[in-house]
């Protein structure tokens, strides 16, 4: 047995040739140009390899029957557990493999080199009695090349080769055998580096979707909390006013005995009283969304309520508003109450930005964005809003929009929580030739779902 680094000098001993090449480094110079020519196909292999078996697989199918090999054998070396596992192997049945699979750092020649970290080269072992030699001995090999894979001074795994035919490599076998494993070596190291980047990188996208979720959890939260507060002070403040207006209303409807056009309006003013109490209530709801009632309703239906809403609630007359219903998008599953509370405040909010503005129009039109959602848009031709505003339109405590030059800028930052309690999103968009586009999503309605009378 030879151990070193260095490879011995061969003395002049012969076998037999099988196949194109023996064993006499002597024999045909043509075989220098072939192991070069193995050693450059090996290295692109290894290069290119993702896993280090089949590339040494695929390796070792190439080059045995030039360098006359029997069997290989690569170990990766477990550090915690000081042992030796198999990764890949040749030239010996699975089932005589079952107990090689982990070997501990003991007697044998790939525990010898994991141990000695030196290459280990043995010749004529047949007539060995070396006990670290009794496996190979035990395979009818003659002869092993075996090397450990050291990168920087850490033990990557072994790695040796076996052959039957005679009792010795050649110099000239010995220097490609050194080379090759030295290719394997790097390409180890490099696979090795490569799973560990991969894993670090998709544990990090792992904690950054964690931290995403959270983020928007706690935003979620913050947003509840102040929409809940903003709820109380509103219901807390309105309620008692609006009780007070509708115990008037009520007692100048029954005082009003041979009036009919003034209890006719005393009632219409009743129903809308009632209609705020109930949003109020949905408010000081909404925040925990247990009273969400989602149905499949027309959508031209809500358009036309929360338009005759904003009618008789404005001071002034609004611009003509324009209904547009896409033939694939009549229906959607909403509810109703928050969805006239969210398009009432969006046509609100476009009728002041057209005050004082020539040709003024408002259109509400709705489209399928896609087999999941419908999209309602609320376009207006008025002054626009403000890039600086942009940002922040939807928070709570803003004006909502460059229109408004009073108000707290609940509207829009109540309608966004609606909106998302629905699981849609409600976004700003240009309009072509000025003015502003308030668009949202719901969610469409089934195939064949008839609307409610």
């Amino acid at each position: 047995m030879i151990t070193g680094s260095d490879p011995p000098r061969p003395t002049d001993v012969r076998c037999d040739p099988v196949g194109d090449f023996g064993c006499d480094p002597g024999q045909d110079t043509s075989l220098h140009e072939q192991l070069l020519e193995l050693l450059a196909d090996s290295a692109t292999e290894l290069l290119q390899a993702e896993a280090l078996a089949p590339a040494l697989d695929r390796i070792f199918e190439r080059i045995r029957r030039v360098i006359r090999l029997d069997v290989f054998f690569h170990y990766a070396f477990d550090e915690a557990g000081q042992a030796l596992d198999l990764v890949a192997w040749s030239g010996v049945p699975d089932a005589r493999m079952a107990d090689w699979r982990r070997v501990p750092i003991a007697h044998g020649v790939c525990s010898t080199l994991a141990q000695d970290r030196q290459v280990m080269i043995g010749e004529n072992i047949q007539q060995s009695d070396d006990p670290r030699h009794a496996v190979a001995r035990g395979m009818g090999m003659q002869a092993f090349y075996g090397t450990p894979l050291l990168h920087k001074g850490r033990l990557l795994g072994t790695l040796a080769f076996g052959r039957r035919c005679c009792g010795r490599f050649s110099d000239a076998e010995i220097r490609f055998l050194q080379t090759l494993s030295s290719h394997v070596t790097l390409a180890d190291h490099r696979i090795g580096v490569d799973h560990e980047l991969r894993a670090r990188i998709e544990e990090r996208d792992r904690m950054l979707a964690e931290r995403s979720v959270i983020e928007r959890q706690m935003l979620e939260l913050t947003r509840a909390s102040a929409l809940g507060s903003i709820a109380a002070t509103v219901a807390h403040e309105l309620n008692q006013p609006l009780s007070a207006a509708t115990n008037y209303l009520a007692a100048l409807r029954m005082s009003s005995a041979g009036d009919e056009s003034a209890r006719a309006l005393a009632l219409s003013a009743e129903q809308q009283l009632h209609r705020i109490g109930e949003i109020i209530r949905r408010i000081r709801r909404m925040v925990r969304q247990d009273d969400l009632l989602l149905e499949t309703r027309s959508l031209a239906t809500v358009i036309d309520e929360a338009v005759l809403v904003v009618r008789a609630a404005a001071p002034g007359r609004i611009p003509p508003v324009t209904v547009a219903i896409g033939s694939d998008a009549p229906q959607a599953r909403f509810d109703n109450i928050q969805i006239v509370q969210v398009l009432a405040n969006l046509l609100r909010n476009a009728a002041e930005a057209c005050e004082g503005r020539p040709a003024s129009a408002i259109t509400i039109a709705t489209e399928r964005l896609d087999p999941e959602m419908v999209v309602v848009r609320v376009i207006d031709n008025g002054r626009g809003i403000a890039p600086a505003v942009k940002p922040t339109l939807f928070q709570p405590g803003l004006r909502d929009g460059t229109h408004r030059e009073h108000g707290m800028g609940l509207g829009l930052a109540i309608s966004r929580h609606l909106i998302e309690g629905h699981g849609g999103r409600i976004w700003t968009e240009d309009t072509p030739g000025g003015g502003a586009t308030f668009a949202f999503t719901l969610p469409a309605a089934p195939a064949r779902t008839p609307v409610p009378a």
